[in-house]
């Protein structure tokens, strides 16, 4: 009978280690800026989702995130034509 050898392997995170809101606010500020930097139509959560994901975003991220970014680079556009006098 031969025995099982189980073999791990260390993972490299992308980025700093960060707890889990600390992380959730820092993706979701990068992809809010992405998609105001983007100059495409944010007119809905499907188009930024693509968006999100041409940019080379985790999947998981865009599902759970694209929304609050969305809404996120809208608000920063707002905020900016709103500044200009």
């Amino acid at each position: 009978m031969t025995a099982l050898r189980v073999v791990t392997k260390p993972y490299l995170l992308d980025g700093p280690l960060m707890t889990t809101p600390e992380r959730r606010k820092a993706v979701l500020d990068r992809m809010a800026r992405d998609l105001a930097s983007s100059g495409a139509d944010l007119g809905s959560d499907r188009d930024a989702r693509r968006l999100l994901t041409a940019k080379g975003y985790p999947d998981l991220d865009v599902a759970l995130l694209a929304g609050e970014a969305r809404a996120a680079a809208c608000r920063g556009i707002v905020a900016r034509e709103m500044a200009v006098p």
